[in-house]
Formats: structure tokens, sequence, C-alpha cells
């Protein structure tokens, strides 16, 4: 639920959710495909593919806009992978679930390398898009990962909501979480000064403060962006400079 825009609100969808990730862990159990990952690692891969499974059937704009990104860019929506003759733009895609699996992966530091090509990805990737394809025309729509289309950027009375998003966005998305917790990482340091001058219970605002300010100035994502440029991408449809 950590993982959901909105959280801690419980959504009608959420069960369905919970349930296609959970046949994703059982899938994965039972194979014997980067099996050597730790299971916190598994977890992590699990939760990402589901977080943008939700987002292409809602259609919520974060997928739709790093791939019209990078395709604007490189001429190809994903990196890694030259369109394949069955891609569909901004619908679910087989190359799509491998990149999420890999960028998941590479992103948790588990490993020194991983080829996006890797075969054992590759065939999980497969068993996963299978499942996921078996649903995909009844799945129901998560309305929580629609935020984007109900905010104006330049509207005060949607500051807080878009500020949830952001927090969202940077820290629990599918697709920046990966480099956001390394952001985190190189930011521990600080956190743990900050405890030890304040204080585990004074020291919660100014960690919160802290997030903050990384979420705020540190660029975040597989095109390393701020989390304003993301903003104005997917709520705006703006192209960054």
């Amino acid at each position: 639920m950590e993982r959901q825009p909105g959280n801690p609100r419980v959504e009608p969808t959420d069960q369905f959710y919970l349930w296609i990730a959970l046949r994703l862990a059982r899938v994965w159990d039972e194979s014997p495909w980067l099996r050597d990952l730790d299971d916190d690692v598994r977890r992590d891969v699990v939760l990402a593919v589901t977080g943008y499974y939700q987002d292409i059937v809602a259609d919520g704009g974060l997928w739709r806009s790093f791939t019209r990104l990078h395709g604007e860019r490189h001429g190809n929506p994903l990196p890694h992978f030259a369109r394949a003759e069955e891609y569909v733009d901004y619908e679910l895609n087989l190359d799509d679930v491998r990149y999420v699996m890999w960028w998941t992966i590479v992103g948790e530091q588990e490993v020194d390398a991983l080829d996006p090509h890797d075969a054992g990805l590759e065939a999980l990737a497969t068993a996963f898009h299978m499942i996921l394809d078996g649903e995909y025309e009844e799945a129901p729509v998560p309305e929580q990962f629609c935020i984007a289309r109900r905010v104006d950027l330049d509207s005060p009375a949607d500051a807080q909501a878009i500020y949830e998003y952001a927090y969202w966005l940077y820290w629990r998305s599918f697709l920046l979480r990966p480099s956001s917790q390394q952001v985190m990482e190189h930011a521990m340091p600080e956190a743990h000064e900050i405890i030890k001058r304040a204080g585990e219970a004074d020291a919660r605002p100014l960690l919160q403060d802290l997030n903050d300010r990384l979420m705020y100035t540190m660029p975040a994502g597989p095109i390393p962006l701020t989390i304003a440029q993301w903003l104005r991408l997917i709520i705006d449809d703006e192209l960054p400079e």
C-alpha cells in the first residue's frame, strides 16, 4: 500500500492488484529464473511491475510521459530495446515489463550489472506479461493513478494534492523509486547526523525537511529530471528543454 498514490486511503481496486502481485510472486517462486536475488529485491520488482500495470490500465501518465520523452530524444520508447514490431505506444508491452524489471533490479544495487537482454530476465518477463495480458481487458481502473489529470499546477487550491502526488512520484512510484533510493543512500550520513543532534523524536520534522529538499533538488528517473520537470511533463505535457 505504500506504493499506491493516496496511501493510506484504501481503494476498491486495491484487492485486485494485490491479487495480481501475488500471482506474479508465485510464478517467480515456481520458476528457475533470477533466483539468486534477495527476497526484498524480488518483492520490489513484483510491486514495480504491478505499479506499471496500474499506470497503464489507468493511463495515469507516468509511463506515457517517460516513453514519449525517450522517443523524442532517442527515437525509440525504451532504453536498451529497439521498438519491437508488435510494440503499441502507451499500452501493455512485453518490453515494457522487461525494462521495468531490469531498472528495478539495477536500482537496488544488489548486482554489479545485469544485461537488459539476459535470457532469464526475458523468460520471467514473458511469464509476467502473460498474466498481465490475460487480465488486461477486464482489469479495473485504479483511480488513484489518475491524480495528474485532476490537478492544475498553477492552482493554489491544488497545492496539497500536487505535493502528495509529487512525494509519491519521487519516493514511491515504480519508475522514479529505484533512483530516488540511491539519492537517499547518499544522504544517509546527513540523516544520521540530524538524528544524533536532535534525538529520534525531534528529528522527524527535520528528516521530512531533508526528504523534501532532496525531492525538489535532486533529479531522478531513467531520464534524470527534477520533480518539477516530471510534474510539468506528466500534468502539462510540457517536454523539458
